[in-house]
């Protein structure tokens, strides 16, 4: 039978394994985030160009990676926006941007509140072990 330090000893070694794992996690969903938040920059950058096409101006769409096709605008100032649920609704591009602002807005408080547990973690992490 295992002595009560061993028992202590065993325990805090199991939390320090959850605690490194956790904090794994978290800097997996840091990366996410701050991916999602460069596409959110690289779709402004192209609301922001598709806003200085006229009616008829050809452009490249992409349909996947590196396959794109030829396209021509027909209703310049709106974009067809994805709203969640399968929705997708007409927009003006001024109103897109705001909606990605917004989107941008939460993900970087996600980002905070991530960075700060993870500053926890660290600690916790950090304090196991030195024990």
């Amino acid at each position: 039978m295992a002595s009560k330090e061993e028992q202590e000893h065993e325990k805090k070694l199991l939390e320090f394994h959850i605690l490194n794992e956790q904090l794994n996690q978290y800097k997996i969903q840091l990366a996410n985030l701050h991916q999602q938040r460069q596409n959110l920059a690289n779709l402004s950058l192209s609301l922001e160009e598709v806003s200085k096409l006229k009616e008829g101006d050809e452009f490249l769409s992409p349909l996947s990676s590196g396959v794109l096709v030829k396209t021509g605008l027909k209703d310049p100032g709106k974009v067809l926006m994805a709203v969640g649920a399968n929705v997708i609704v007409k927009k003006k591009i001024e109103e897109a941007e705001l909606s990605i602002k917004e989107q941008e807005k939460q993900i970087i408080l996600l980002i905070s509140q991530l960075k700060s547990e993870s500053e926890k973690l660290v600690q916790a992490v950090y304090s196991l072990q030195q024990e």
